[in-house]
């Protein structure tokens, strides 16, 4: 997480100019903008974050109920949606810059990350596609618990066979997300509206990423957040003294990093 961190505007640089092809003004500001942008992400957010994750940790030395899962979820969600409202002046101003190619060259990118999506979602399709999503929600718990129980094992297979695949309205959630971000990028564009109203549309963006204003989008997406939810918290439950040690150590760690990185915000 802390090299991550660390070259994180590095990163963010490398996948504008990937899907903009930025020219040299741009790529000098909007360095400038990212680099402000951690800073105060790392100065003003970190230890948010690190006291979320602490309390979730007290949590889960306990019973750990699904409406606990969902509300550590909804908070999450709405720290990241205050990144989106932070940076959406600078995007504006980013997406007002734009030529027409650039939009284009975004179109095409976009593109390409569906095809993407869809071919891996027809290798993953058919009679192993059940199976394929029990391994990865193995992998995933291993990921927090070390190992799985028979138990935990149960409790993933009951749940992906009596829910509805996921994986395939997460795929249209995807494009949908990625339709409207190429619709507001080119209405900016074209429409050349004040950076205030820029960053307005923006922030709305944002804002309907973790609550979608379509009312069939935002209920299934509630349907799945509650599904996810309800066996996370079995998961927890269900598990050993070493289990949760594996998970608090895990929680913790994060908490630490988070710590740690905004530390040295303090210390310049």
């Amino acid at each position: 997480m802390r090299v991550g961190y660390n070259t994180a505007d590095t990163l963010l640089l490398y996948t504008f100019d990937k899907y903009f092809d930025l020219n040299g003004s741009q790529q000098t500001q909007l360095r400038e903008k990212i680099r402000a942008l951690l800073a105060w992400h790392r100065a003003t957010q970190l230890r948010g974050y690190a006291d979320l994750l602490e309390a979730a940790s007290k949590q889960v030395e306990g019973h750990v109920a699904a409406d606990d899962v969902l509300a550590f979820n909804l908070e999450m969600n709405r720290r990241l949606v205050l990144i989106g409202d932070r940076a959406a002046p600078d995007l504006a101003t980013l997406a007002l810059s734009l030529e027409t190619p650039q939009v284009e060259r975004f179109a095409t990118k976009l593109a390409d990350d569906n095809a993407k999506t869809r071919r891996e979602a027809m290798a993953s399709d058919g009679r192993h596609s059940l199976e394929q999503r029990e391994k990865r929600g193995v992998e995933r718990a291993e990921e927090w618990f070390g190992y799985v129980s028979p138990q935990q094992l149960a409790l993933i297979r009951e749940a992906l066979a009596t829910r509805p695949d996921s994986d395939a309205w997460w795929q249209y959630e995807r494009e949908q997300r990625r339709s409207d971000l190429l619709h507001l990028v080119r209405q900016i564009q074209s429409e050349r509206p004040s950076n205030e109203e820029g960053a307005r549309r923006l922030r709305d963006y944002f804002a309907h990423l973790a609550e979608p204003a379509d009312a069939e989008r935002r209920a299934r997406m509630a349907e799945y957040r509650r599904g996810n939810a309800e066996l996370i918290a079995a998961l927890i439950n269900a598990a050993s003294a070493e289990q949760k040690a594996a998970l608090l150590k895990k929680l913790r760690g994060y908490a630490d990093d988070c710590i740690s990185l905004a530390a040295s915000a303090a210390r310049g």
